[in-house]
């Protein structure tokens, strides 16, 4: 079983570090490998044409017109685990808070 594991981790693409500069293929990479959804679901992103950028300012709502209930809330947890990318904005409960004077709720 580890060594399973580990013979997938390897085959990994090491995706860039700033989510935010993503591509549309970065994204379903990471989707399948760590946000754990199956590559059909995957494919509904890049149909989206969802890159990184486009990713981490997704609301729920968007996401939910994209792909099944269930998916969506893996997604968007797997998202808050992102933390943002590198920084620049966090995303919390599907809302995109960005960093500034002045914050919408």
């Amino acid at each position: 079983m580890l060594w399973q594991l580990y013979a997938r981790s390897s085959n990994m693409a090491a995706l860039p570090p700033d989510a935010m500069g993503w591509t549309v293929e970065d994204v379903k990479q990471w989707a399948v490998e760590q946000a754990g959804i199956d590559a059909e679901d995957a494919d509904k992103l890049v149909r989206q044409k969802i890159d990184g950028e486009e990713l981490m300012g997704i609301t729920k709502e968007e996401l939910r017109s994209v792909v099944p209930l269930g998916v969506a809330r893996k997604l968007m947890r797997a998202i808050e685990g992102l933390g943002g990318g590198g920084g620049s904005s966090s995303v919390t409960g599907g809302v995109v808070l960005s960093e500034g004077p002045f914050v919408e709720y």
